[in-house]
């Protein structure tokens, strides 16, 4: 049954939580060195126009760096690099040399995918899609086998029905997500549900009624953007705040 849920987001309404976390603990003990020596934690962030518009991870990395240099009194931060492409999907970025010099060049210690609206919105997802995932999951850990991985769901996103004249599920969307979630169950990699976390099928209709999205169904404006990046915020501290 689809999920239909308010748009206020708070971890007490979902189950907003990094999922299998076990996936990040060097992450979490590079967090705790911080109690006694200087650390950065390098993160790389890929991902399509969702991360392009700057107002998603800069917002996250803005928290995260507020939070825990107040914590480690200025001894931990976090240096987030993107690498986002409008209109990309798992398959181009797998064959993208520019992911490969980037990883080589930084060897992040968390490397954050945000990828699928495009291969919702095209036939990529129809085809062998874990597959697909898996090929850009393997290229990650061979080139920087040392950097730990935490895979975001596509949020929702609806398509215009011409003929009935109203923007319509797509039901690809849903599909995606769940397909990224056996993947990273199966492979026990960390993965936020961005698609729950938003409200599930359907929920983007309330995000544009109440002006946290743009006119297009598929993304969001800044406000919008920012309430994501403070709800992925909440689920990771709250993962990585746990004692080893």
């Amino acid at each position: 049954m689809a999920v239909n849920r308010a748009v206020a987001i708070s971890s007490q309404d979902f189950d907003n939580q990094i999922h299998n976390a076990s996936g990040l603990d060097l992450v979490r003990q590079r967090i705790h060195m911080a109690n006694s020596a200087l650390t950065m934690i390098k993160v790389l962030h890929i991902g399509d126009s969702h991360i392009k518009s700057g107002f998603f991870s800069e917002a996250i990395m803005q928290k995260l760096n507020d939070y825990y240099g107040q914590k480690y009194n200025g001894r931990l931060f976090f240096n987030f690099q993107t690498v986002c492409k409008i209109g990309t999907k798992y398959t181009d970025y797998d064959q993208l040399n520019e992911l490969n010099a980037q990883l080589k060049n930084d060897l992040p210690d968390l490397v954050i995918i945000s990828l699928g609206t495009n291969d919702a919105f095209s036939e990529s997802s129809e085809t062998d899609f874990y597959q697909k995932v898996d090929h850009l999951i393997s290229k990650i850990k061979s080139v920087s086998p040392n950097s730990q991985i935490l895979i975001t769901t596509p949020p929702d996103g609806l398509k215009f029905d011409k003929r009935r004249g109203i923007y319509t599920a797509l039901p690809e969307v849903e599909h995606v997500t769940n397909v990224l979630i056996k993947y990273a169950d199966d492979h026990n990699i960390a993965y936020w549900d961005l698609h729950q976390v938003m409200g599930g099928t359907n929920s983007m209709s309330s995000w544009y009624q109440k002006k946290l999205a743009m006119p297009d169904h598929v993304h969001f404006n800044a406000k919008g953007y920012g309430i994501l990046a403070q709800s992925f915020f909440e689920a990771f501290i709250t993962s990585m705040d746990k004692p080893n």
